[in-house]
């Protein structure tokens, strides 16, 4: 939080010196420059899955070796998940899920069922609410904390990756974030963006540029969340996806057993 009020402090400083200095035309146009400069960088820092300025993250792996990640999201959900672990083992590919605290509670036997299986569990808020973003320095804290104590009264170890909803970090999740221990926040290199209504040929396309060694996938299982609500497309793309990692000699590892990532 300090670090945003240190920017927008600077931003407003240069303009009021601009505007004291510069003749009005030219005035006015740098302090709309710097408006423009200053939601840009905020953009930046916020959105872009390598940008470190609010938190430390890890967006792909050491490209050294011939893997890649492939992740999901928004889960457990008690029709695609088990479908997409069906397609995994098909493949004798492993993942990182990403999953909700509430849902979690309410399908354990999925969690329990992709640590069995060698999958990596991670989390990704109680309640996957916009407010995340947002809220309070506690309260980003708790929803962090929930889902890891729904997790680890699952599994026999605790969870120890997180993934911020739509993967964005703000001032305000930076707060909460600094408040919580042993967490690694996880981006992402390449999406698949379907989460929106798409098509398994579009999820294909997308992913497929960005296929390569060390690449960290985002990809969906749980639906309702804004988003859409069919992940037929996701499934269908998936198996394409898990056969040319073959064809290009790409090895599917989840995040526990990537060995070194780059930041």
């Amino acid at each position: 939080m300090l670090k945003a009020f240190a920017i927008k402090g600077l931003a407003l400083a240069v303009a009021l010196a601009a505007s004291w200095l510069l003749p009005g035309g030219w005035a006015a146009l740098a302090v709309v420059l710097i408006v423009i400069a200053t939601v840009s960088f905020f953009t930046y820092a916020i959105v872009h899955p390598s940008s470190r300025f609010f938190a430390p993250v890890i967006s792909r792996l050491a490209a050294d070796k011939q893997i890649v990640a492939l992740t999901f999201d928004d889960g457990p959900d008690p029709v695609f998940t088990p479908r997409i672990l069906d397609v995994l083992a098909l493949h004798q590919a492993r993942a990182t899920f990403f999953v909700l605290g509430e849902r979690a509670a309410l399908y354990p036997e999925l969690i329990q069922r992709m640590h069995r299986e060698g999958h990596t569990v991670g989390t990704h808020t109680q309640h996957h609410t916009l407010r995340f973003h947002f809220g309070s320095p506690a309260y980003v804290q708790r929803e962090i904390e929930d889902a890891i104590a729904v997790v680890a009264g699952i599994l026999p170890t605790q969870p120890k990756l997180f993934r911020p909803p739509q993967g964005l970090r703000t001032p305000c999740f930076a707060s909460g974030w600094r408040r919580t221990r042993g967490l690694t926040c996880v981006t992402w290199s390449v999406r698949g963006l379907d989460s929106l209504q798409t098509t398994a040929g579009k999820i294909v396309a997308r992913v497929s540029k960005g296929l390569e060694p060390g690449a960290i996938v985002t990809l969906h299982d749980g639906t309702g969340l804004g988003g859409g609500t069919d992940r037929e497309p996701t499934l269908s793309a998936l198996g394409t996806l898990l056969s040319e990692c073959k064809t290009r000699g790409l090895r599917c590892v989840a995040l526990s057993d990537a060995g070194a990532a780059v930041l």
